[in-house]
C-alpha cells in the first residue's frame, strides 16, 4: 500500500488509539512488530480491523530499521494531517463552557515539553490550548507521542500573532493570567474562578515581555528547594491544577 502525502506518523499504544476512536483524521494503515505486548495492542488491532484499516506486521528487526528514531512502542499509525484550528473555532467550541480555562503556550520549543503540557491540560480539564505557528514545536509525532491522545481530542489553534489572540479572548469575556517567577501573587491564593487564559513561557525565557504585558494578572508558583525553577511541564501541571480546583 502506498502512504500519500498528506499523512503523518502517530506512535505509541495511547496516541494511537485515541486518534482511532476519535475518528477525526482518517488512518491509512497501522504498521506493527511482531511479538509485540499483546494484551495492550489486540484492543486496538481489533478496533483498526472493525474500521476496515489496512494492518502490517514487520518483524522486530526490520520494524526497528524502519522506525529506528520512533518510541513507538511496536505500533506505528499513518493518518491524514491534523488541521490547526483558528482562534474563532476555539471560541466557538468553549463558548458552551461556563466557566472555561484555555492555555497560551509562549515559544513552547520542545516537544516533548509541549505534549507533557497539553497532556496535563486534557487530563485536568481543561478546555483549549493555542499555540504561534512559529517559533514553537511542531504538533509532530513526538509531541503526540508525549501527549498520550490529549492531542486527538483537546482542541489546539494556531495562531499568528499571541497577543492579538490574548486581546480577543479578553474581547470573548476571558481573564488573561501569566505564570511567572515574578508575579505578584502566588497561584495557590489566586480567584481563578472566571473564564481564564493562562499564559505560559518557552523553557528559557518565559513569557515574552509584550505578551507578558497584556497579562490582566501574573502568579507565580512558591519555590522553596534550591532549583531554581520548574520545567514548562511541571509548572503546567501544577497550575493548571491549582485553578481548575477553584472552579464551581
Amino acid at each position: 500500500m502506498t502512504v500519500s502525502s498528506n499523512t503523518e506518523i502517530i506512535v505509541g499504544l495511547h496516541a494511537v488509539r485515541k486518534a482511532l476512536e476519535s475518528g477525526d483524521r482518517a488512518c491509512e494503515k497501522l504498521v506493527v512488530a511482531s511479538g509485540g505486548p499483546g494484551n495492550r495492542l489486540r484492543p486496538i488491532l481489533d478496533l483498526a480491523r472493525k474500521k476496515g484499516i489496512q494492518v502490517d506486521t514487520l518483524s522486530p528487526a526490520v520494524f526497528q530499521k524502519r522506525y529506528k528514531d520512533k518510541n513507538s512502542q511496536n505500533l506505528v499509525g499513518y493518518f491524514s494531517i491534523r488541521r490547526s484550528q483558528n482562534l474563532e473555532e476555539l471560541l466557538a467550541l468553549t463558548s458552551a463552557h461556563p466557566n472555561p480555562i484555555v492555555v497560551i503556550l509562549d515559544e513552547i520549543q520542545d516537544p516533548q515539553n509541549l505534549g507533557a503540557v497539553l497532556r496535563s491540560a486534557e487530563v485536568l480539564g481543561l478546555q483549549g490550548a493555542i499555540i504561534p505557528n512559529r517559533r514553537a514545536a511542531p504538533l509532530n509525532a513526538t509531541t503526540a507521542k508525549c501527549a498520550s491522545g490529549a492531542l486527538e481530542v483537546l482542541p489546539v489553534a494556531t495562531v499568528t500573532n499571541l497577543v492579538r489572540a490574548a486581546e480577543e479572548l479578553k474581547e470573548n469575556g476571558y481573564w488573561v493570567v501569566g505564570l511567572d517567577p515574578e508575579g505578584a501573587t502566588d497561584c495557590g491564593v489566586f480567584d481563578f474562578n472566571f473564564p481564564l487564559a493562562l499564559v505560559l513561557g518557552g523553557e528559557e525565557k518565559g513569557i515574552r515581555p509584550l505578551l507578558r504585558k497584556t497579562c490582566d494578572a501574573l502568579v507565580n508558583i512558591p519555590m522553596q528547594g534550591q532549583v531554581e525553577s520548574l520545567n514548562a511541564s511541571a509548572a503546567a501541571a501544577i497550575v493548571f491544577y491549582t485553578a481548575c480546583g477553584k472552579r464551581i
